[in-house]
């Protein structure tokens, strides 16, 4: 007696779907993986981003405060409270490991008078920095490729400072006199606002954008839009029309680039009768 025996084949079925089932599964888990680690890589730039801007905050307060008494003109903060210079942007690159044409690493001051510049909007209804600068260099902005803001040589940060001519919030007319002052004297109004942006941006993390529109961005754009000149304006028209309007900032141009970046201002009050009685 024959017995015939019948492979049907149901077990490798199975077994197949399993295979499936967990392929499914394991690339799931694959890119919610790869998901929670650009999460965490994103946290950690910006974290990285903040931390270097508040560095660039830091040295410029420990410049100012270590030559306000015998080079008051050799600091940002002092060139903006020249005459002349109040609502105008000075901007400069805080690099402390710039890198040479070979890649070796350049001994740079943290403000050097002959790297940075003084600017203003080109007019009331562009978006842009004039081409010419009022003072200084008109090219001295960040170069992304070489002046870099820490030793990993990824980011880029760029300060401007002002001393502004818009009203600070809820500031009466003598807030900022000094004391035992003739009121009568505008000229006795000693102390002076300092407002600071710095933004910080990585460029190396932002692969897909070319470093030329980076390079627009740094020299064709103010950076602080709350000064009178660069903030929008409308008329007392019904409906009121435009007439002044808002400049693109350094911070908007790169972010529409899509550049990984972090922006903070900072405002002091300086105290020029303590300076004077000093030097």
């Amino acid at each position: 007696m024959k017995n015939y025996f019948y492979e049907k084949g149901a077990t490798l079925i199975v077994v197949l779907i399993l295979l499936v089932l967990i392929s499914i599964i394991g690339l799931y888990a694959i890119r919610h993986s790869i998901f929670s680690l650009k999460l965490a890589t994103n946290a950690q730039v910006q974290t990285l981003l903040m931390q270097t801007s508040d560095v660039a905050l830091a040295s410029l307060e420990k410049n100012f405060n270590s030559n306000e008494a015998t080079n008051l003109a050799g600091t940002p903060v002092g060139q903006v409270l020249l005459d002349g210079n109040q609502g105008k942007e000075l901007q400069f690159c805080f690099k402390p490991t710039e890198v040479d044409s070979s890649k070796a690493l350049k001994n740079n001051l943290f403000f050097d008078l002959r790297e940075f510049r003084i600017i203003e909007r080109k007019s009331a209804t562009d978006i842009d920095a004039k081409s010419s600068a009022e003072s200084g260099d008109v090219n001295a902005v960040c170069n992304p490729t070489t002046m870099f803001s820490i030793s990993r040589k990824a980011l880029v940060t760029q300060v401007a400072v002002v001393n502004p001519n818009d009203p600070a919030v809820e500031m009466g007319r003598f807030d900022l006199t000094a004391k035992n002052t003739d009121l009568k004297d505008a000229n006795n109004i000693e102390t002076k606002r300092i407002r600071v942006t710095v933004t910080s941006f990585a460029p190396a993390l932002a692969t897909s954008v070319a470093v030329s529109d980076m390079n627009i961005c740094l020299k064709d754009r103010m950076m602080d839009d709350s000064l009178l000149k660069n903030r929008q304006e409308f008329n007392t028209a019904n409906p009121p029309v435009e007439i002044q309007k808002k400049v693109e900032t350094v911070h908007e141009c790169l972010n529409k680039l899509g550049v990984p970046l972090n922006t903070q201002t900072a405002e002091y009050l300086v105290n020029l009768s303590e300076i004077r009685s000093t030097s």
